[in-house]
């Protein structure tokens, strides 16, 4: 006889069972639920605060470095990069002179101040201004000019004119170079004129001698002599006297000179450089006195002529007749005490 044993039953069945005896699940009330989703959402808020607290934090340091970088970078520019070279200082100035480094506005200069490297001069149609060079060298501008100080030793000449007075020995080992859109300039010991024209330079020159080069070419300008040179380097020349009255412009943007404790000799020296003539004296014992001779005073304001008649007659010495090209002075006895009588 064959036993039959029970099958296990499935377990699907077993835990259908086991529902039907503990029954349906109890739901959570209304307020229990919302209480949990509170909870719940206050916890997610929280998180994301954190999260974004985290990302300003991480934002506001990488900003700050950034900030710090660029003020590092500014201060090291402002502060620690050189200064512009100074190369002169303003001497005089008839009107107004303005300047400028290209980055900034235009300011009027005023006599002391300095003329550094990158910095743009400009005189209106009816000013003119001077300024002096360490070494005694004079660069003079007339009206109408616009130049930019390239270096210590180079301008560049962009419109009218201006004059070098660079007495024998001053800046021979670092002659100044004029740049103009027709050629260069380059002094040996002269006074000369630059001035520009739509097409070329115009190169007077009053003593000395100059190097007038461009692309292509190279020549040399001597006292006398007026050089053309266009800017296909064609050159012309012709003749201008050194007492010529062109010269006159030059000689009141010039300094005034201070004859305060100088010697009479000297302001002769001065006055005759710069009209364009020399100093003769009648007999060695004039100019013996000339040297003697200490000048008090001023002669601010007055021109050449008036200002040399002014301070000779303060002294034993007198002007003779010459022709244009010399001044004359001889000895005459007067006044022992008339040598050092205030010129004004």
């Amino acid at each position: 006889m064959t036993t039959v044993r029970d099958e296990p039953e499935s377990n699907d069945a077993s835990i259908e069972a086991l529902l039907r005896e503990v029954g349906a699940r109890d739901e959570p009330s209304a307020a229990a639920a919302s209480e949990v989703m509170s909870a719940v959402h206050a916890e997610w808020l929280t998180i994301v605060q954190q999260r974004r607290r985290q990302q300003r934090v991480v934002a506001w340091r990488l900003a700050a470095g950034v900030m710090l970088a660029v003020l590092v970078t500014t201060f090291a520019y402002r502060f620690m990069a050189p200064a512009p070279e100074q190369v002169a200082s303003v001497a005089s100035v008839d009107g107004s002179l303005l300047a400028s480094t290209g980055e900034t506005a235009a300011e009027a200069r005023e006599v002391g101040q300095l003329i550094r490297v990158g910095d743009i001069m400009e005189t209106g149609p009816q000013s003119r201004a001077a300024v002096a060079f360490p070494d005694g060298l004079s660069l003079r501008l007339d009206h109408d000019t616009r130049l930019t100080v390239d270096a210590t030793d180079r301008i560049t000449l962009t419109s009218g004119a201006v004059y070098i007075d660079a007495p024998p020995g001053v800046g021979s080992g670092n002659a100044l170079t004029v740049d103009t859109a027709a050629g260069s300039v380059q002094h040996v010991g002269t006074q000369y004129e630059v001035r520009t024209q739509a097409d070329a330079m115009v190169v007077s020159v009053r003593e000395g001698r100059v190097r007038i080069t461009n692309a292509s070419t190279s020549n040399t300008g001597e006292a006398g002599q007026v050089l053309r040179l266009t800017a296909s380097g064609d050159l012309t020349r012709s003749s201008l006297a050194a007492s010529d009255p062109h010269w006159q412009w030059t000689l009141e943007a010039a300094p005034v000179f201070d004859i305060d404790n100088e010697s009479l000799a000297t302001f002769l020296q001065w006055i005759a450089r710069e009209t364009g003539r020399h100093v003769v004296y009648s007999t060695p014992q004039a100019e013996a006195a000339a040297e003697a001779v200490k000048l008090r005073g001023s002669i601010a304001g007055l021109d050449a002529d008036v200002a040399l008649t002014t301070v000779l007659a303060t002294t034993q010495l007198r002007r003779y007749r010459t022709d244009a090209t010399s001044i004359g002075i001889e000895l005459t006895p007067i006044d022992s005490n008339a040598a050092t009588r205030p010129t004004r």
